[in-house]
């Protein structure tokens, strides 16, 4: 395959990842939205954090700043004050949809100073990165970023997504197959259809059979079956887009777990049955193992990842293969 050619099926995986599958890929559309709405809050947090008496003068209200005059104002505050996270974070954002990548990153590794093990960094850093390379290849310091935050966070999606395209440019048509697979389990049911095409292109590529079909659920043996509650009071402090991940690890194993389910974070209780088929490794099954730990956890980004501020049960070990359900109750917040 020539090396045009590769790079014109990575802008348009690029695209598909924008449009078709949004909580892998942020496109410029979903960027440029996010950045209108996020400046004016971001604005209103700084001011409460670092203080900026200027921004109640009326004369500058209505000045009516262009959005590059405010992200430029957001800059001049961070240098001021270095020391807020989601400044820097919110400044690398712009700077990205600004395409100004150089001052995107250099955003990113301050925010990077601050929180040097958060994935999500890891991976901010690495499209930046990409974006401002001429040949949009993944490779690199950026290909390291990458794997970096799969090791911190093996269930990033944005991650694994990224991976997978970094294989596919390389022509490892394989190996970005079976990277991509474990976002079939992972991501939204809404994407797979896309995600199934995308992995049976690679497999084509690589001289491999398409996925085999579906299976109906029904036909699916169940081995774990979880019944999850949550207590009024964290309840009622239920967001709409919550997620509840329920999951089972190995005990004292590897932090990829060998079965994950993830459904939005309401109709409690709510009742979850995991099978071989929601595991994200193929070589990792829950049907190979006696007993595992057994975990529930609202998230409140979405990410698979823990995060402080997260609602979770205490992990419980359950038998694989109980033909009753095991009770896990989300009492308590992540600290």
């Amino acid at each position: 395959m020539r090396y045009e050619l590769v790079i014109a099926v990575f802008v348009m995986l690029a695209i598909a990842g924008a449009f078709v599958l949004p909580p892998l890929w942020r496109g410029k559309r979903g960027a440029a939205f996010a950045v209108a709405l996020l400046l004016p809050l971001a604005t209103v947090v700084l001011y409460k954090q670092i203080g900026n008496p200027a921004a109640i003068d009326p004369a500058r209200r209505n000045a009516q700043p262009t959005l590059g005059q405010e992200v430029d104002a957001l800059a001049t505050q961070m240098r001021m004050h270095p020391d807020s996270l989601d400044g820097w974070v919110l400044l690398g954002r712009s700077r990205k949809e600004q395409q100004r990548y150089n001052d995107a990153l250099d955003a990113y590794k301050q925010a990077s100073r601050l929180a040097p093990k958060d994935p999500g960094l890891m991976v901010e850093m690495a499209e930046t990165m990409t974006l401002g390379d001429p040949s949009h290849r993944i490779q690199g310091d950026a290909l390291e970023l990458l794997q970096q935050a799969r090791r911190v966070d093996p269930l990033n999606q944005r991650a694994i997504w990224f991976l997978g395209i970094a294989a596919y440019q390389q022509q490892h048509f394989t190996e970005a197959a079976a990277t991509w697979e474990p976002l079939l389990t992972l991501a939204p049911e809404s994407t797979r259809p896309a995600l199934r095409k995308q992995i049976d292109d690679a497999r084509s590529h690589a001289g491999m059979p398409p996925l085999p079909a579906e299976t109906p659920a029904v036909a699916r043996p169940v081995l774990l079956t979880a019944r999850v509650d949550i207590t009024p009071e964290l309840r009622a402090k239920l967001a709409p887009n919550d997620v509840l991940f329920v999951y089972a690890r190995m005990p004292n194993g590897p932090p990829m777990p060998l079965a994950v389910k993830r459904v939005p974070a309401k109709d409690f209780p709510i009742t979850i049955a995991l099978a071989d088929a929601d595991g994200p490794m193929p070589t990792m099954r829950l049907s190979q193992q006696a007993t595992v730990d057994l975990q529930a956890r609202v998230s409140h980004s979405g990410d698979a990842l823990p995060q402080s501020g997260d609602f979770e049960a205490a992990p419980l070990t359950a038998t694989v293969g109980a033909k009753d359900a095991i009770l896990l109750t989300i009492d308590r917040v992540r600290p």
